[in-house]
């Protein structure tokens, strides 16, 4: 099962998280941040919210092809 470390609340299963969008990438143009879909291995960048705990904003680095979890962020801090 894929945990998810919440900045306040530690360790947690994915199923107190709640998915909200991938980000686009930041060299992409304005018809594919709205239409394309990701479509690659590489790490997306991705925003979800603590639902089942703190109800923070996160920001999550992953690999949508492995589900691996690179790092995970406070929504906003610059770290």
């Amino acid at each position: 099962m894929t945990r998810l470390v919440c900045p306040f609340c530690g360790a947690r299963e994915l199923a107190e998280f709640e998915f909200h969008k991938t980000l686009p990438e930041s060299q992409a143009g304005p018809y594919a941040r709205v239409y394309e879909r990701l479509d690659h291995g590489r790490d997306s960048i991705e925003h979800w919210q603590h639902v089942g705990g703190c109800r923070a904003w996160l920001r999550v680095r992953r690999n949508p092809w492995t589900g691996d979890v690179r790092s995970v962020l406070l929504e906003g801090s610059t770290a």
